[in-house]
């Protein structure tokens, strides 16, 4: 497995944890009334910011236990980090159809606020995006080395 493709992976399953731990804070939230009155928005400026560095902990953490597994598992004693031509097209090609889906989502998020929608409700499609995008964008990726582009 190359360095970009364990990237990927980690990356991955980074997203889809934080994800289902971000959803599941802020639908206890709205369930409980949180969001119902006028500091609405910085209460979920202030769950978005624990959510970045809940992110970054995770991804600490899953990276060195994705590398000690994979040492464990492949005998491997030390992982290879090099990237060729054929990583940085993955790398790009990935990004590409990231960036689109995150356009998408910014322009739903205008449409929405144009249709009369509320800001919290547009930055939540903001954020929906960016999930969305990060975890289509690795799952291009890994399909990408799987095939062998």
């Amino acid at each position: 497995m190359s360095f970009g493709e364990r990237d990927a992976f980690t990356s991955l399953l980074t997203t889809l944890i934080v994800a289902v731990m971000f959803y599941l804070n802020i639908s206890g939230q709205f369930a409980a009334g949180a969001y119902d009155g006028p500091e609405a928005l910085q209460l979920w400026a202030r769950s978005v910011l624990w959510l970045v560095a809940y992110s970054i902990g995770i991804a600490i953490v899953i990276a060195i236990l994705f590398a000690i597994l994979y040492a464990m598992l492949t005998g491997e004693k030390k992982l290879s980090d090099l990237r060729d031509e054929r990583d940085r097209m993955i790398e790009i090609r990935g990004m590409r159809i990231g960036m689109i889906l995150i356009s998408i989502g910014l322009m739903a998020a205008i449409v929405d606020l144009a249709l009369g929608a509320s800001a919290l409700h547009a930055l939540i499609i903001l954020l929906i995006s960016c999930s969305v995008s990060e975890i289509v964008k690795n799952i291009f990726k890994i399909a990408c080395y799987r095939r062998g582009f």
